[in-house]
């Protein structure tokens, strides 16, 4: 018995003769997995008759493609001297380094006489059978024009397995109905109809469930454990005031971090609206790094290379004690892309303002935040930041990857503090995301962090140990 679909492409091939697959996949419009499926099930029933042979298809190079919108050198040539002569050294100035492929093809096929340094055409205008041909490709050639076209290297080559399908019997009877249809209800043809048997052991075909980035999933995440921990979200936009940046956490202003080759600078100038804190933030650079400091510089224009500049800016609209924030978003930096380095990466940046906030509840919080992301084993070790004194690096062991450094952290300097105008100690980190996720999500690339292959989205998801 036969399915519809058998006897659809069936019924095709008695009306019009023996078709190639390709045809018949265009008439029928059915993908060409679905149609050589059914071709060999009717091949096995003995209903067509299949054979098969290898051809080769000739398809064009990337210079063939250039030529075949451009035209050949040897066709500029002509259709630029349009039956005028004209001096060899005008033709070079016409087709640059074109010109001894343009001439030497000329030539070759009769188009052309040179003489006493002048061309002389011998016909106005000129379209070649080779660019012809290569606008109608991909498809077979003959054998000469083949040779010319790869010996100019337009073409190249390819074996092409060509099935071609014949009808050798045709039974309208023969078919299995898969749907019932209100027709067949109404006119009892359904007693008389043979349907297609149900096999429920049968795989169906996959159904991709859209959802979210595999990354998106992973900071999502990250803000959920912080917020758990009773921390207030807060953000700053990617376009940034060298004030927030660098000078309000105590970064000179010949500090090399603020150097074009680490920061990226935009054209033009802010305003720190806060006079007060302009003027605490000058008393401050110029009391404990000895030089004149600059409001010019100060209020130049960049993309921010911290998300530590937001934790300045909660700073600077001095909130109430206690203070709880975090910020997750993007920062830049001039680097060159590879397997580990981005040019924009995540960041999250935390803050905890208190009384008497000290550096053992700072290792606690940290302790905390990691113990949540399922990083149960951390450890501590000295380290050095502009901005916080004392400062610590911290190193959380991952299966499969050892000890991995996951952030670093420490008492923001009493300067910083001070000349925000708040009282209390103040802790901070910060921690890269991007490498983090890596490490999570056992990925080799950075770049496949941002990946769109579907097969990756696909089969990648974000599972994580409470």
């Amino acid at each position: 018995m036969l399915t519809e679909l058998e006897l659809q492409v069936l019924r095709y091939l008695k009306e019009r003769g023996p078709l190639e697959a390709s045809e018949i996949e265009r008439g029928l419009s059915l993908p060409r997995s679905t149609l050589m499926s059914v071709l060999q099930s009717l091949k096995a029933k003995g209903y067509v008759e299949l054979q098969e042979e290898t051809r080769r298809i000739y398809e064009p190079t990337d210079e063939g493609k250039r030529r075949a919108k451009e035209g050949l050198p040897e066709e500029k040539l002509i259709n630029w001297l349009a039956g005028t002569p004209r001096s060899i050294a005008e033709a070079k100035d016409f087709l640059g380094q074109d010109f001894e492929l343009g001439l030497g093809w000329s030539r070759r096929k009769g188009l052309v006489e040179v003489k006493g340094g002048i061309i002389y055409p011998k016909t106005s205008s000129f379209n070649s059978l080779e660019r012809e041909t290569l606008l109608s490709l991909p498809r077979a050639l003959e054998d000469n024009l083949a040779a010319v076209l790869k010996g100019r290297n337009l073409v190249k080559e390819r074996e092409e397995k060509i099935v071609t399908a014949r009808a050798i019997k045709f039974d309208e009877e023969s078919q299995e109905v898969t749907f019932l249809t209100p027709d067949m209800l109404t006119t009892g043809k359904w007693r008389e109809i043979k349907f297609r048997p149900y096999n429920v052991e049968a795989i169906p075909s996959p159904t991709y469930i859209g959802r979210k980035h595999f990354f998106v999933q992973f900071l999502e995440h990250i803000r959920d454990v912080m917020v758990s921990m009773g921390f207030t979200e807060v953000r700053s936009d990617y376009v940034e005031l060298e004030f927030y940046n660098f000078d309000m956490l105590f970064q000179p202003q010949d500090h090399p971090a603020r150097e074009i080759h680490d920061s990226l600078s935009l054209d033009g100038v802010g305003r720190v609206e806060d006079d007060e804190l302009l003027e605490r933030v000058r008393k401050m650079h110029e009391t404990y790094w000895k030089y004149s400091w600059s409001e010019k510089v100060a209020t130049r224009v960049m993309l921010r290379s911290q998300t530590t500049a937001t934790t300045a800016r909660t700073l600077a609209s001095r909130p109430q004690l206690p203070i709880r924030t975090f910020t997750v978003g993007k920062v830049f930096r001039y680097d060159t892309i590879d397997a580990t380095h981005l040019p924009e990466f995540h960041q999250l940046d935390g803050l905890v303002v208190e009384k008497d906030y000290n550096f053992n509840q700072l290792l606690g919080t940290l302790k905390e935040i990691f113990r949540r992301l399922g990083v149960e084993r951390l450890k501590f070790k000295p380290g050095y930041f502009p901005f916080t004194e004392p400062s610590v690096e911290a190193y959380g062991y991952l299966e499969g990857l050892g000890w991995v450094e996951m952030c670093g952290a420490g008492l923001l300097r009493e300067e910083i503090v001070n000349s925000a105008g708040i009282e209390g100690r103040a802790g901070a980190w910060g921690i890269g995301l991007d490498r983090l996720a890596m490490a999570f999500l056992g990925l080799k690339d950075i770049r496949d962090l941002y990946s769109d292959d579907l097969r990756l989205l696909r089969n990648r998801r974000v599972e994580w140990r409470w």
